[in-house]
C-alpha cells in the first residue's frame, strides 16, 4: 500500500505539468477565441449630439467608384461587412508594394475565408490605374474578391481619404500623388474603429485583435437582440 501512495504522482506534481502543459495551451485558446477582446473599440473622430440627445458620429462618405472586375460599387454595395481600407497605386515601388505584401501575407489570410470582411484598396492614381490594371494587380496578388481595388474618380477618392478616412497628408496632395501605409478598420455603421500600421509584428496583433473585437462586439449585440 506504501508503495503505491509513493509511487502515485501528488498534487504537487500536477500543478507544476498544469503550469507547464496547460497554462500555455491555455493562452492560446484565449488568443484564438477572443476572450481577451472584451473591451469595445473606441470610435475615431469628431462627433456631435443630436436633437434627439443621440450622439452623431463621423462616418465616411458615400462614393461610386469602379472595381477590379469593372463593377460600379458604392459604399453601399459593402453594407452590413467590416471594412479594411488601405490606400495605393499600382505603379508605386517602394511604400505601397511593401504595404499590400503585408496585409497579405498577415491580415488578409487570416481574414481571406471571412465573408463578414472585406479589403478595400483605393488608387491614388486614377488616371494610369484603370480596373483593367487593377485586375491584372490583384491577380499577381493571388487574391480573390474579398479584396477588392477601385479606382474612378481622383476628387472622389482623394475627399474620401482626406475627410472620410482621414488619411495624413492626403488634403494636400490634390495635385499630385500621396504614399500611406495605414489601415483603416470601419464598422458596419461606416465609422471608424481603429488605424493601424503595417509593418511589424505588433501591427499585426494590433489589427487583428481589433477585428476580431468588433466582430465579437456585434455577436454579443445580436445575442443581446434575441
Amino acid at each position: 500500500m506504501s508503495d503505491i501512495k509513493k509511487n502515485s504522482p501528488t498534487w504537487k506534481v500536477l500543478g507544476i505539468l498544469f503550469l507547464l502543459i496547460g497554462m500555455p495551451i491555455l493562452w492560446v485558446m484565449i488568443n484564438k477565441t477572443g476572450v481577451h477582446y472584451s473591451k469595445t473599440l473606441p470610435i475615431y473622430y469628431e462627433r456631435e449630439l443630436g436633437a434627439n440627445g443621440d450622439t452623431i458620429y463621423h462616418t465616411i462618405e458615400d462614393f461610386k467608384l469602379v472595381n477590379q472586375d469593372g463593377d460600379s460599387v458604392t459604399l453601399d454595395s459593402y453594407k452590413g461587412k467590416l471594412l479594411l481600407v488601405s490606400f495605393f497605386f499600382a505603379s508605386c515601388e517602394t511604400v505601397c508594394p511593401q504595404m499590400n505584401q503585408y496585409i497579405a501575407q498577415h491580415i488578409y489570410r487570416e481574414f481571406e475565408k471571412d465573408t463578414n470582411i472585406l479589403f478595400l484598396s483605393f488608387t491614388v492614381d486614377p488616371h494610369n490605374d484603370s480596373a483593367e490594371v487593377l485586375k491584372q494587380y490583384a491577380e499577381r496578388m493571388r487574391v480573390n474578391n474579398h479584396w477588392q481595388f477601385l479606382t474612378g474618380s481622383k476628387q472622389t477618392i482623394y475627399d474620401l481619404a482626406a475627410y472620410s478616412f482621414k488619411i495624413p497628408g492626403a488634403e494636400d496632395q490634390h495635385s499630385g500623388l500621396f504614399h500611406s501605409n495605414k489601415l483603416v478598420l470601419v464598422d458596419k455603421q461606416k465609422r471608424v474603429r481603429g488605424v493601424f500600421e503595417t509593418g511589424g509584428q505588433n501591427d499585426k496583433s494590433n489589427t487583428i485583435d481589433a477585428v476580431r473585437a468588433l466582430k465579437l462586439e456585434y455577436s454579443n449585440e445580436n445575442h443581446r437582440k434575441k
